[in-house]
């Protein structure tokens, strides 16, 4: 098994009384979209009202994608079938969902594909 940290930023001051860090063990041959599939069938980014949070995912530091509460699925810039062994085979299996607030999901994809940092 390949255990995946997962970390998330806190959407409003009194949710970060609790450290958000947790983790997650998948088969090594899992792919980055079956990660996700289990990260949001247990719940882990919470919703918000309105619905329309905005979720940078980060790996090693750097964009890799954006979730929105709003889409069924992220949006990646890298590919969603890629195998996790192979994926995280050089750097420590962790990620980090940095909380864009209610931004258009549509508007920080576009600005992290162009390499650019969206401002929340």
């Amino acid at each position: 098994m390949l255990v995946i940290g997962i970390d998330r930023d806190s959407v409003h001051a009194g949710d970060d009384l609790e450290s958000h860090r947790t983790s997650i063990s998948l088969d090594p041959a899992a792919t980055l979209r079956t990660l996700f599939e289990v990260i949001q069938g247990m719940g882990y980014l919470p919703g918000i009202h309105g619905g329309r949070a905005t979720w940078i995912i980060c790996s090693s530091g750097k964009p890799i994608g954006v979730l929105a509460q709003q889409w069924p699925e992220p949006e990646w810039l890298i590919p969603g079938e890629s195998i996790l062994s192979q994926y995280f085979a050089d750097t420590e299996p962790d990620l980090l969902f940095r909380y864009a607030g209610q931004a258009d999901p549509d508007h920080v994809f576009s600005q992290i594909k162009a390499g650019n940092e969206p401002r929340a």
